[in-house]
Parts: structure tokens; sequence; C-alpha cells
């Protein structure tokens, strides 16, 4: 791990550290939209030079999901990144949809689109660091950590 890596974990360790408890929509919704940016980041890394576009946007969501999540918490209005990973007409898309779904907490879903096939996963948030990802017949239970080698597998088509 470079020092930059290190520096940047520290600094999502510190601002996450919330007492037990003591969470929040509001609190939750920076981690959610912290662990997406440093996603969007990790993914265009990988795809840097290799001629597929990477295409970054917002997407600003009223989450009705938050109704109820905190003493304090009402509908929650805020902006967050999405990406798109496009190779001719092939293309990936990440798109955030709410913050919780059942036990799940900062749930996307992946579409992954090529000539004749569609695939959909859904990603949440996995407790300390990085994502779940299962696929789209599967239930929460079958969740598993997304590592590079799985995110590659699940975006094959788009090659």
């Amino acid at each position: 791990m470079s020092a930059r890596e290190r520096f940047f974990k520290k600094v999502q360790q510190n601002s996450e550290s919330t007492p037990p408890g003591n969470k929040t929509a509001e609190a939750e919704i920076q981690a959610f939209r912290r662990r997406m940016d440093a996603l969007v980041q990790q993914i265009s890394q990988w795809f840097a030079g290799s001629g597929i576009e990477v295409i970054l946007s917002t997407k600003h969501i009223h989450d009705l999901s938050t109704i109820g999540y905190s003493l304090n918490s009402g509908i929650c209005r805020y902006d967050i990144t999405t990406i798109r990973l496009q190779n001719g007409d092939r293309h990936v898309s990440i798109v955030p949809e709410q913050l919780c779904r059942g036990a799940e907490t900062g749930c996307m879903t992946m579409r992954v689109n090529a000539p004749g096939i569609t695939q959909l996963f859904y990603l949440s948030m996995a407790p300390e660091t990085g994502w779940f990802i299962r696929r789209e017949q599967q239930s929460e239970k079958e969740n598993v950590i997304m590592t590079e080698e799985l995110f590659f597998h699940a975006v094959d088509c788009l090659a």
C-alpha cells in the first residue's frame, strides 16, 4: 500500500468513526458519497489509457429510504457521483440508488450492456471498506466482497 493510499484510508477511517448508536442518516450519506468517490477513482485508474471511455456525472437523489433512519431523519436530498464505462456499443453504468434497502446500506446498481446481453448487479457498502456485489437474482445473503477480479469478471462483456 502506497503512502497516498494509507493517507486516504486514514482520512476515511477518521471521518467515518462515529460512536455506536449515534449514526445519523446525514453521516451515513456522507460515508456513502465518500466511498462512491473512492470507487470512481479506483475504476478510473483501472481504465486509464485503455481506450474505454470513463464518463462521470452527478445524480441528485431524493432518498425516501432515510425516513425513520434516525429520530432526526426525513427525506434526504443529496448529490452523488455516477460512472459509465463506454466501449463502442457496450457500456457499464454504476448508479447509486438509495442509502438503505433492507439490511444493506449504500445501495447501487451496476448494469452491463452489450449487444444481446443485459446483466444487472447490486452493490452495497461493506461494513468497514469496500463493496459487496451480487447478481440480480441473488439475495443479500449471497453478497460477496467485490474484488478487482470479481469486478472485471462482472464487466467482461465490455471487452
